[in-house]
């Protein structure tokens, strides 16, 4: 295989991988609320 490519697809293996770390663990949304479940202890669990 062509190191060239070799290179661009490990690079951007990489860069998947750690965008979806820090989407997963580090930058995390505001969950909506008023869905009715979760924080407010509904019961529906």
């Amino acid at each position: 295989m062509n190191p060239f490519l070799q290179n661009v697809l490990a690079i951007t293996a990489l860069i998947l991988a750690l965008g979806f770390i820090v989407a997963k663990f580090i930058w995390k949304p505001k969950k909506k609320k008023g869905n009715g479940c979760g924080e407010d202890n509904c019961g529906c669990h």
